[in-house]
């Protein structure tokens, strides 16, 4: 069970969620956040202390307190890079640490969503995906070492490049769709050293399979997004599309 002052963290996230309050709005004085959640004094101002240190709040003397970022929009399911499915802010930079580039044997379930026979061999590339500094999202992707034989000396080019354009500009792997599952959850230990986050904190998992131009699996994935730092935006589409083709008259 989380403390109390775990639990105020909660609530107060909560209200900015629930009031729709963006960047600069103004919360609730202490006493009022206080009654609000049944709790004292003394624990609304750690919860809020420890929010300020994250970069979620700011106090001013005399003013208030008040909402410092607005929560990242993140569309996941479009194609290409992570960065296209971002919406950051004029003032918001994204960098890329890759962690490690690995070979080894696929696991199971890797075996399974990329067709794969025992012992095939995958490219983990492990990467940490920071935003003015900060690390919100940390991402593995496990790649059929048979489709990209040399993606480990690439090291550097993941560093300052897209995964995605490697494959496709390297390896000829242009992806065209992926299948994705998207669940809430509490960190894992190594989540949490990852991400420097609090007991408090949850993550969302994205994980799933990219697919190329043919239909063939190249890519089993997991993103995992620190849950107070983004909003997840999804999209419909009709069940049937329709192709338009050139008509060209005979000889």
């Amino acid at each position: 069970m989380r403390s109390l002052y775990e639990q105020t963290i909660a609530f107060i996230l909560q209200h900015i969620d629930e009031q729709q309050l963006s960047q600069g709005s103004q919360l609730p004085t202490e006493p009022q956040l206080a009654k609000a959640a049944g709790v004292s004094l003394v624990t609304v101002r750690r919860a809020l202390a420890e929010l300020a240190i994250q970069g979620v709040i700011r106090r001013e003397q005399g003013r208030g307190t008040f909402v410092a970022r607005s929560r990242l929009r993140a569309d996941t399911a479009t194609i290409g890079s992570l960065r296209n499915a971002l919406h950051l802010e004029a003032h918001s930079s994204m960098q890329t640490q890759v962690l490690s580039t690995t070979a080894r044997t696929a696991n199971e379930a890797e075996r399974h969503a990329l067709s794969l026979a025992a012992g095939a061999v995958v490219w983990e590339v492990s990467r940490l995906r920071l935003f003015n500094g900060r690390p919100l999202i940390w991402e593995l992707s496990a790649i059929p070492k048979l489709l990209a034989p040399d993606l480990g000396l690439h090291f550097n080019d993941l560093q300052s490049g897209s995964l995605y354009d490697l494959l496709d500009s390297r390896y000829g792997l242009k992806e065209m769709r992926e299948e994705q599952t998207l669940v809430p959850r509490v960190p894992l230990a190594q989540e949490q050293v990852h991400l420097a986050l609090g007991h408090f904190d949850w993550v969302v998992e994205v994980s799933g399979v990219s697919y190329s131009t043919r239909q063939a699996p190249i890519d089993c994935f997991r993103m995992v997004f620190v849950a107070k730092a983004f909003a997840f935006r999804f999209s419909s589409h009709p069940s049937h599309a329709f192709e338009a083709v050139e008509l060209t008259s005979l000889p």
